[in-house]
C-alpha cells in the first residue's frame, strides 16, 4: 500500500496486516457494541490487553492510550522525548509482568512503561540495527518475541529482567516481519512477506517452536494450485492471504501442507487488499482495505484506505462473510482487531470529512467494536451487520 512512498501508510497497512491469535472450538456471531472513545485520532495502531482487562493502543501521535473495556474510560500517556530527528512512533503495544512495552520500529530502544510507577525506561535491543514493529507474547506471561527485521530476525525478551537474546536465523531469506502464535501448535508461524513497492507477495512460513526457542521447517508459498488439493481440517488450518490476489490459502500445520486456494468474494469490487486475521470462537476475521498496489487511489476511485467492513471466514463450512459497521453521517475505517479474554474488540476512526470526503489521515473520532458490554453509564450503541 504504497508502502515505498509513506511511513504512515507503511504502519497503517502493515498493522491491520498483523494477526493476534486466540483459539477457541467453536464458531459464533457475534453481538457488538460500538464505544465512543473522547479521542481524535489518525487510526489506533496495535493493541494489547494486560493482566488487568485494560487494552494498550499504539499511536503515531506520540502517545499512547489506555482503555478499560468495561467502563469505556480511556486515559492518554504521553510518550517520552527521543532525539530530536526521531518521532517516536508505537506500532504496537505488548504487555506482560505489569509493564508495557513499545514497538517504535526503527527507534533504536525498547521503551517501557512500568504500570505500577508509571514510569518509562528504555533498553537496548540485542541487534546491530534494530526494526522492529512487531512482537507476540509467549504463554508464560514472562517472555516476550520481537520481529527485528532490521538485524537478527528474532528477539527473545525477559520481561522480569528486562533483557533480551537474539535467536538465530538460518534460513536463506529475508528476515522474518511477523508471526503469531497458535496454541493448537505450541508454536508461532512467522510470515516472511516481500513488501517492495507495496505488493505484499508472500514468499514463505517458518515455524518457531517456543519449547526450543529454533526454527524448525521453512514453508515456500505456492504459486501454482494446480497439484493443490482442499484443506481437510479446519481444527490444524491457518488461512494466509494472497493480499492483493483476492486469495486465500490455507495451510495444514499438521500435515505440513498448503492446499487449494480459495477465492474471497467481492474481491477487487468492495476492497482490493485483504489483511491478516484474527481467530476468535472458531471464525477467522480479516481487515480490508481498498488499495490495489496504486499509490493513491483505492478501488473506489477515492485516497485508498481501510474499510468499514470485517472479513469473516467460517472455516467449518468455508463460508466466507462480511461484518460491517454502518453508521450515519460517519465511515470508521477498521484496521485493528484483538481477540482477548474471549472478547472481540476492533478499533475503528472517522475519516469522513464534513465536506463528505474520505481523507485517510484524518484525525477523527475514535471507536471501539467490542463483544463485551459496558457497565452502566458508558457511552455505547448496539450495531451488528451482516452483508
Amino acid at each position: 500500500m504504497g508502502i515505498h512512498k509513506s511511513k504512515t501508510d507503511v504502519i497503517a497497512l502493515t498493522l491491520g496486516f498483523l494477526a493476534f491469535l486466540s483459539v477457541s472450538l467453536k464458531a459464533q456471531s457475534l453481538s457488538l457494541h460500538v464505544v465512543h472513545l473522547p479521542i481524535q485520532s489518525y487510526r489506533l495502531l496495535a493493541m494489547a490487553m494486560d493482566e488487568d482487562g485494560d487494552i494498550w493502543f499504539g499511536s503515531i501521535h506520540h502517545v499512547i492510550h489506555r482503555y478499560t473495556p468495561s467502563t469505556g474510560a480511556v486515559e492518554t500517556i504521553p510518550l517520552p522525548q527521543t532525539t530530536a530527528n526521531y518521532k517516536l512512533w508505537a506500532s504496537q503495544c505488548l504487555a506482560a509482568n505489569r509493564k508495557i512495552y513499545i514497538l517504535g520500529q526503527a527507534y533504536p530502544k525498547l521503551v517501557i512503561y512500568d504500570r505500577q510507577t508509571k514510569s518509562f525506561s528504555e533498553e537496548s535491543y540485542p541487534s546491530p540495527k534494530p526494526d522492529v514493529w512487531f512482537g507476540v507474547a509467549h504463554p508464560d506471561g514472562r517472555h516476550l518475541y520481537f520481529f527485528d527485521r532490521g538485524g537478527v530476525g528474532i528477539i527473545k525478551w525477559d520481561s522480569k529482567t528486562d533483557t533480551g537474546r537474539a535467536i538465530p536465523y538460518h534460513y536463506k531469506t529475508q528476515l522474518p516481519s511477523f508471526g503469531r502464535y497458535d496454541p493448537r501448535d505450541h508454536a508461532i508461524w512467522c510470515g516472511i512477506w516481500d513488501y517492495t513497492d507495496g505488493k505484499y507477495i508472500p514468499n514463505a512460513i517458518t515455524r518457531f517452536d517456543v519449547e526450543s526457542d529454533s526454527f524448525t521447517g521453512i514453508y515456500y508459498f505456492p504459486k501454482d494450485e494446480t497439484a493443490l488439493q482442499p484443506y481437510s481440517n479446519p481444527d490444524t488450518t491457518i488461512f494466509y492471504p494472497w493480499t492483493l490476489q483476492g486469495k486465500m490459502i490455507p495451510f495444514d500445520f499438521q500435515t505440513k501442507r498448503w492446499c487449494k486456494f480459495m477465492d474471497v468474494p467481492e474481491f477487487g469490487k468492495r476492497y482490493g487488499f485483504i489483511g491478516m486475521s484474527t481467530l476468535h470462537h472458531g471464525n477467522f476475521y480479516f481487515s480490508l482495505s481498498t488499495y490495489n498496489g496504486d499509490d493513491d487511489l483505492g478501488i473506489d476511485g477515492q485516497q485508498y484506505h481501510f474499510a468499514n467492513f470485517i472479513l469473516t471466514l467460517d472455516p467449518k463450512t468455508r463460508k466466507f462473510d462480511f461484518l460491517t459497521l454502518d453508521m450515519p453521517g460517519a465511515y470508521y475505517q477498521i484496521a485493528y482487531v484483538l481477540s482477548a479474554h474471549g472478547q472481540f474488540y476492533a478499533t475503528g476512526s472517522n475519516i469522513l470529512t464534513p465536506e463528505g470526503r474520505i481523507v485517510r489521515e484524518n484525525r477523527g473520532e475514535i471507536i471501539v467494536w467490542q463483544t463485551q458490554s459496558l457497565k452502566r453509564g458508558g457511552k455505547t450503541r448496539s450495531r451488528r451487520s451482516v452483508d
